[in-house]
């Protein structure tokens, strides 16, 4: 049991890891596409995307060990990880709805500034 302990708290950091990566990239997605580099935000978002399911597939792994009973009691490390994955998921849907949105809005100032031409 100490032995799947030391690898489920391993799982847990690279899930906390993982998912700073994905909020990091997501919120420089936000950063980029509020300065107008819609290009270089969807780059971001696609890299936040990937790391996201290298994250999913570790809350996965570890979800499957409990089902086995392969699992350690439930920690402060155990809530963290899922706490971090948990936001760093909703932000990159989040992001995903403002990345849009900025892209409309900067299509109809387009329009705009063609009519007024």
């Amino acid at each position: 049991m100490a032995e799947r302990n030391k690898n489920s708290n391993q799982e847990l950091m690279q899930l906390i890891v993982k998912s700073s990566k994905v909020t990091g990239q997501v919120m420089q997605s936000i950063e980029l596409a509020q300065s107008g580099q819609i290009d270089l935000a969807e780059g971001k978002i696609d890299q936040a995307r990937k790391i996201s399911v290298e994250a999913h597939n570790i809350q996965t792994s570890l979800i499957q060990a409990e089902l086995r009973g392969e699992t350690a009691p439930p920690s402060l490390l155990a809530v963290h990880a899922q706490d971090h994955f948990m936001n760093c998921h909703l932000l990159l849907e989040l992001a995903t709805v403002f990345l849009y949105q900025i892209k409309e809005i900067e299509d109809l100032k387009a329009r705009i500034a063609n009519w007024n031409r």
